[in-house]
């Protein structure tokens, strides 16, 4: 399409999927840090876990808590794993947005660990990328 080479292609697709990973981890951690300065922290229960995809699929928890206002929330956490990090019926501690109680983040101790592999990764992925595409 635009004389494109092997090399080109492959830098190409190392640096967009690189830099990717580093912006949705740098979202992903700056959501954080905010729950973690404002949030209201809670406990909540695991009620089901809802699965996405099917070869390798992705398990999301489901969890249940309740506002100091006594409002019960039920909302699925937006980050899953392979194998579910979590099992119907866990206990998990949890911090959320008074504004908007839907978003919330699962206070784990290595919770946040996910996102910087995240982040790591893509970091190694444009560095690879680069180092690779101008040794060629």
């Amino acid at each position: 399409m635009f004389g494109l080479n092997d090399a080109d292609k492959e830098f190409i697709t190392l640096v967009i999927t690189g830099l990717g990973l580093l912006i949705i981890a740098l979202f992903k951690l700056q959501q954080r840090a905010r729950l973690y300065r404002t949030g209201i922290a809670t406990e909540g229960v695991v009620i089901r876990l809802e699965q996405e995809g099917y070869r390798r699929p992705t398990y999301y928890p489901v969890v249940r808590f309740l506002t100091p206002e006594q409002e019960c929330i039920t909302a699925r956490y937006d980050v899953g794993t392979n194998p579910a990090s979590f099992a119907e019926g866990d206990s998990v501690q949890l911090r959320f947005d008074p504004a908007d109680p839907t978003c919330f983040i699962i206070t784990s101790e290595n919770s946040g660990l996910f996102l910087w592999l995240f982040f790591l990764v893509g970091i190694g992925l444009i560095t690879y990328g680069i180092m690779k595409y101008y040794s060629s």
